[in-house]
């Protein structure tokens, strides 16, 4: 008897700890980086993360074929709508998300369903790089900034990952 009463108090007690282990929210940061989950090959992609006050961050670096994603979860204290996206994400969000590159010029830029992707070109230590920079709601205080960022020779790759990332928004068309 003894014995079935200890049994069944043990069992109580892991329920209610697995109980309050899923009632803790999740961590930001776990967010950002699950983004990558399906699309980064973890032996091939370095990932890192950072939570901030005003964003979360994550990154993916392959240098073995220079291919690198920055994930920004951009927190807003107010709500932001959709068309008020363009007043936030405007060029010196550009100049400034890219401040450490040089030659920073967009070839295209457009809106595809709920996401707008925007093209550049960008110069980094002599090397051309074509990047592919996404923005996406994901809740009223919450945007998804994505880019995606290869040399501009390795078109294959810049495509492959673009369709994994954004299947219904890869690239602009024309």
């Amino acid at each position: 008897m003894i014995k079935r009463f200890v049994i069944l108090v043990v069992l109580l007690a892991g329920a209610l700890l697995v109980g309050r282990a899923q009632d803790k929210p999740s961590r930001e940061i776990y967010t950002a980086l699950s983004y990558g989950d399906s699309v980064f090959e973890p032996d091939q992609w370095l990932a890192s993360a950072r939570e901030e006050n005003g964003r979360t961050t994550a990154e993916w670096r392959d240098d073995s074929i220079s291919g690198l994603a920055y994930l920004g979860y951009i927190h807003f204290d107010n709500p932001i709508q959709p068309d008020q996206i363009p007043l936030v994400f405007t060029d010196d969000w550009f100049k400034a998300v890219f401040a450490n590159y040089q030659g920073l010029t967009e070839a295209s830029n457009c809106q595809l369903n709920d996401v707008t992707l925007h093209e550049f070109n960008v110069l980094q230590a002599g090397n051309r790089f074509s990047v592919r920079y996404w923005i996406k709601p994901v809740t009223e205080s919450r945007v998804l900034t994505l880019f995606l960022m290869f040399p501009n020779t390795d078109i294959k790759n810049m495509d492959t990952y673009a369709k994994k990332l954004f299947p219904d928004a890869p690239v602009c068309a024309g």
